[in-house]
């Protein structure tokens, strides 16, 4: 899975601890050679250091980074050990000896996030497809996760999405057309995901294209970033999924059956929130209620 390994020189290498972490401490307390250097980080939760075999990741002060690091720390080993493709936790160390917050180290898996890598439109539907089938096998064949101090997420469905709305009319950034077009599309989705009666499964829970590693050509190493992992509806892990991605990453899926029924009115569900938030937040942005209706009626009609 891992690529051939570049070496770290020049002005990037580095040998001797940051003001922020001891890395270099780090490193040899667990006999870990070579140069590293500071890794540019997709998110807010760590900050990230390579050598050309290990990653270390170390939790930042953001109010999330330690819970999601505590999360990782169970969900990921045994993600891997089903045979998801994800980096093997090398070593998790929450004594803060070293550092005042938790750390770990990961095998360093050579590629880029689907979010930075420039891909033609079939090689990144491969990507999405692999997706599908990496989701599906998790659903499938992770059965139990010991969590004895309660570190898995608690994944969710926000059911309230009449309140996520009024605050995106209250917002201004809509028009009285389209807060009336979500207000109908909210009313037609409610009783498919109100019915209840969906398998839980264990989750990723933030597949969205920075946590997903593949190679420059388009094909996927890696799933990273477990910190959101727990128990829940399947359909939650298409939630984060590009919506022009969803079909081809259900398609991937194969065995929809698992997800149960009507389960296109749950992903649009969740894709109506984050879009309602999203768009609070950046006026620029807006609720694509249109291609939501498109597909969900691919689906409708994929059922006659």
């Amino acid at each position: 899975m891992t690529q051939m390994k570049p070496k770290l020189q020049g002005p990037a290498a580095n040998h001797a601890d940051t003001p922020d972490d001891p890395v270099v401490t780090i490193f040899a307390a667990y006999g870990v050679p070579g140069p590293w250097r500071r890794l540019p980080s997709t998110g807010i939760a760590n900050r990230v250091y390579a050598t050309p075999d290990v990653v270390l990741r170390v939790a930042t002060d953001h109010d999330d980074s330690i819970v999601d690091a505590l999360t990782e720390s169970i969900a990921a080993p045994v993600a891997r050990a089903a045979g998801i493709l994800t980096p093997r936790l090398i070593a998790f160390d929450n004594s803060r000896k070293f550092v005042g917050r938790p750390f770990s180290l990961w095998e360093r898996i050579h590629g880029e996030t689907l979010g930075l890598v420039t891909l033609d439109n079939d090689a990144r539907r491969r990507v999405w497809l692999e997706v599908g089938q990496q989701i599906a096998h998790l659903h499938q064949r992770v059965r139990s996760c010991p969590d004895h101090h309660g570190y898995l997420d608690t994944p969710e469905r926000e059911m309230r999405l009449d309140l996520r709305l009024k605050r995106f009319a209250d917002s201004g950034h809509g028009s009285r057309e389209a807060v009336r077009e979500i207000e109908h599309l909210i009313s037609d989705l409610s009783p498919f995901v109100f019915s209840g009666g969906v398998s839980n499964c264990f989750l990723h829970n933030d597949l969205h294209e920075w946590n997903i590693m593949c190679t420059p050509e388009g094909r996927l190493l890696a799933l990273i970033d477990w910190g959101d992992a727990g128990w829940g509806d399947p359909t939650l892990d298409f939630a984060a999924v590009p919506l022009d991605a969803v079909c081809v990453t259900l398609l991937g899926y194969d065995t929809v059956e698992r997800l149960g029924d009507y389960a296109e009115a749950r992903i649009i569900w969740d894709h109506l929130q984050n879009a309602l938030d999203n768009v609070v937040e950046d006026p620029s942005r807006r609720v694509p209620t249109a291609d939501y209706h498109r597909f969900l009626d691919r689906y409708r009609d994929a059922r006659r």
